[in-house]
């Protein structure tokens, strides 16, 4: 008698998938021997839940249902109680780090495995034009490949995304009769970013072709079977998307939340149902605070209230060297160009900040809106990318010259680093869905849109978030300065708490390294003697295009531009709560950032839509600064003297992302360390 042998993990699997909606309470599970090393056995256990996983969903893709969200919190039962059966106290400082970052993610995995409609506990569902999984995995389905013997492996691949669209087809489907379907406007934004992005020349399913068209270009490799069997899976991924995409239009957009129209309300995670506990889970994920949605929302408004003033205190440096009032281009509604007189100040010299935050916003102060025609710089290759060359490569000059002053300043606070960055153009086709800026695989990808890229004086601030010391270095950091024995599963976590707080502490940071000049006695940039981009021999009449007087009005308006970021994360505070908690409409979240800060009407657009679309995602970066900056307070004020810059970045970034909690506790222990 024949008998097929399964692994220990894969019969475990078994087991507990089998039990998964039972409510059998007397299951057993074998716990570790205590006579052995803590350490060890936590890194055993990391090794299991990773092994577990991994043959529970060995797909390309992922499977994402709700039946194997089930299975999944099933796993993540069991690997909790393996650890929580150590002994945590017998583990070392940075050990424990380990414990409780595994510890936070089975609570927050196992807490949205219990709510209804699971699949939703997945970044994948419901995918949106933000997160785009349709576009990005057609990209790694259609890939070109080195060999043929790829090739042949590649395959497989191509199905499983067959697969995968086919299953998301259904989640979609289930959404109807569970009323969770996606509202309209943003329905319509995924349908119509999808379409875009899919698309080669004529062929609506381009992207998805690539690899085919390698093949049958060096057709003399291939026998004509394999041609054939690939075109067979290609078409059939072609044909899933074309289902999927037309059943959103039709069946799925019927009767969903809305009518497409920026003033509908109740768009948000909040309106579905069981809507506000999913919310909440969002923010809990995503914040790692434990703080409920009220509480951000207020804590939101207090923070967008008490930053207008320190805007009050820029504006006034800018009357005083240009008057109250002043006259710019302005593109009107109609996108017609008028010159335009703003008055910035009244006769008593009370500022008008809305009409400060409009000038501000000119066509003077936009790359390609300037009236400037920049070409054949270092850049010009990189930004045939792009959508407007010589916007692009006028803003990679920009960027480029403040890269080589970061990377000299910042040298003072961390170690060095030995890895570089590259600042890459935002493709065209990707500039109108895409945020102003992202980072990843050492690049900072920055979209050079003249509608919707930041304005010139936002290029300090933003180069310190995405790149040094923002998330180059967070990233860089890890790698280059990496704790003995880190486990593998620990490489792999991602909070953004963690790395967008850290990007927005950095942002703050600036101040410090006297970027934007010398410091008062309250803390604040006095505009003088600064170590940024805006030096006093610089030719002010053609820097940017002419539109600063002198390096303190250009220091004066790159610290604006600090502030407004700034700005922009406490009101994500609000916004994001408003949209899935309060029900405000995608009009609304525009008019709030529009009145309380000097945002472009591009970038409001493109972060409003952001909000809806990436649920709870744009509270974390104020939550996880607060927790980095309460920190820095917490070890400068208990060690004096003995503070560092370089060790106490170093125990921030040395172990990678970890839940603020868990950054609470290590910055702690690290402290009594230092005393």
């Amino acid at each position: 008698m024949n008998t097929t042998k399964l692994r220990p993990v894969a019969l475990a699997i078994m087991a507990l998938t089998a039990l998964a909606g039972c409510n059998d309470e007397t299951t057993y599970i074998e716990q570790p021997k205590q006579t052995e090393d803590p350490a060890r056995q936590m890194r055993a256990v990391f090794d299991g839940y990773q092994d577990a996983i991994n043959t529970l969903d060995s797909t390309q893709f992922g499977q994402v249902t709700d039946q194997m969200a089930s299975s999944r919190q099933a796993v993540d039962r069991m690997y909790l109680d393996k650890l929580e059966n150590l002994d945590r106290s017998a583990l070392t400082d940075e050990d424990k780090i380990y414990y409780d970052t595994f510890q936070f993610d089975r609570n927050i995995a196992i807490r949205g495995a219990s709510l209804p409609n699971p699949r939703f506990g997945n970044f994948d569902i419901p995918i949106t034009h933000f997160y785009n999984y349709i576009d990005w995995n057609a990209t790694t389905a259609g890939a070109v490949q080195k060999t043929p013997e790829d090739y042949q492996k590649h395959l497989q691949v191509i199905r499983e995304f067959t697969a995968w669209t086919n299953n998301l087809h259904s989640q979609y489907a289930m959404g109807i009769v569970d009323k969770a379907r996606l509202p309209v406007v943003l329905t319509n934004r995924l349908v119509e970013s999808t379409e875009k992005a899919l698309a080669v020349d004529s062929d609506p399913y381009g992207l998805l072709r690539l690899g085919l068209s390698d093949i049958e270009s060096h057709s003399d490799q291939y026998d004509d079977s394999f041609i054939a069997e690939y075109e067979k899976a290609t078409d059939d991924a072609a044909n899933a998307v074309s289902s999927l995409i037309a059943f959103l239009k039709t069946d799925y957009i019927n009767d969903a939340r809305g009518t497409g129209l920026d003033t509908d309300t109740n768009i948000g995670w909040g309106d579905l149902p069981n809507g506000q506990a999913w919310y909440q889970w969002q923010l809990d994920r995503n914040s790692t605070t434990g703080k409920p949605a009220m509480e951000l929302s207020q804590l939101g408004e207090d923070l967008v209230a008490d930053a207008k003033a320190e805007m009050l205190r820029v504006a006034k440096v800018i009357v005083e060297k240009r008057g109250n009032s002043v006259k710019a281009k302005w593109r009107e509604n109609d996108d017609s160009i008028t010159e335009k007189t703003f008055v910035l100040a009244d006769d008593s010299g009370n500022i008008n900040l809305n009409t400060f935050f409009d000038y501000l916003n000119s066509e003077q102060f936009f790359y390609g809106r300037d009236g400037e025609n920049v070409s054949g710089t270092d850049y010009a290759e990189l930004c045939k990318a792009a959508s407007s060359q010589s916007a692009c490569e006028a803003a990679l000059v920009d960027y480029n010259i403040f890269k080589r002053d970061a990377n000299d300043v910042v040298a003072k606070y961390f170690k060095p680093i030995k890895t570089d960055y590259t600042i890459v153009p935002v493709p065209a086709a990707r500039e109108l869905y895409d945020g102003v800026a992202s980072y990843g695989n050492n690049e900072f990808n920055l979209n050079t849109h003249p509608d919707y890229s930041l304005q010139k004086w936002n290029v300090s601030t933003l180069l310190l978030h995405e790149a040094a010391p923002g998330h180059h270095f967070q990233n860089a950091y890890s790698i280059e300065y990496p704790p003995a024995d880190k486990p593998d599963y620990i490489k792999g976590v991602w909070y953004t708490a963690y790395a967008e707080g850290w990007a927005l502490y950095t942002e703050w940071l600036g101040l410090e390294m006297g970027i934007y000049g010398e410091l008062n006695d309250d803390g604040k940039p006095t505009f003088v003697n600064a170590t940024g981009m805006c030096k006093p021999d610089l030719d002010y009449t053609t820097f940017q295009g002419g539109i600063y007087k002198d390096a303190e009005e250009c220091n004066a308006l790159q610290y604006f531009g600090s502030l407004n970021e700034a700005q922009l994360r406490n009101m994500r505070l609000a916004v994001d709560t408003g949209i899935h908690a309060k029900g405000w409409s995608i009009e609304q979240a525009q008019e709030y950032m529009d009145a309380n800060s000097a945002l472009g009407n591009g970038d409001i657009e493109s972060e409003s839509y952001r909000y809806a679309a990436y649920v709870g995602q744009a509270v974390s970066y104020k939550s996880g600064y607060l927790v980095i900056k309460e920190m820095l307070d917490k070890a400068q004020s208990e060690l004096g003297g003995q503070f560092e810059w370089a060790a106490f970045h170093d125990q921030l970034l040395k172990y990678g992302d970890q839940p603020m909690e868990v950054v609470e506790t290590s910055i702690e222990n690290w402290i009594k360390t230092q005393q």
